[in-house]
């Protein structure tokens, strides 16, 4: 009995620790950059919100100086240790990456799963430096 109970206690803090929630720190508007194996350097811009939602816009800037931007939308969450990631309209698989804070302005990514990008898992690194704290946002529901 008492082995019983304590495997379903067991199940219940697993649970509890699977739930999806947006981890404040991770708010506001966030630079990064990576350098590509071909040379082409990737700058972004990402606006991450209180209500889970973000917005990035990249600038690829290739080795013959062309520059291609783009604007993308998504979902953003975070479930156990992992930061989650998944673009709209999509809503396919997300991306899962494990973050840390380096610095206190500054957070790490590593890539843990992608089905989108061609990065190989735990190849697949870059850092965030945070440029403006976001107004907190009143979240109703859950994500």
């Amino acid at each position: 009995m008492f082995l019983t109970i304590s495997l379903l206690g067991c199940s219940a803090i697993t649970a509890v620790n699977q739930r999806s929630f947006i981890d404040v720190k991770l708010i506001g508007v966030w630079e990064g950059e990576y350098v590509e194996e071909s040379g082409t350097i990737k700058r972004w811009t990402q606006t991450r919100n209180a209500d889970g939602t973000y917005t990035i816009d990249f600038s690829f800037t290739g080795l013959d100086d062309t520059v291609r931007s783009f604007t993308e939308s998504g979902k953003w969450w975070i479930r156990g240790n992992l930061f989650y990631e998944v673009a709209l309209p999509q809503e396919g698989h997300p991306d899962k990456y494990q973050y840390s804070f380096k610095k206190k302005e500054c957070v790490s990514f590593v890539l843990v799963e992608s089905d989108e990008l061609a990065e190989g898992s735990g190849d697949y690194a870059f850092s965030e430096c945070l440029v403006t704290d976001s107004p907190p946002a009143t979240i109703g529901g859950s994500i």
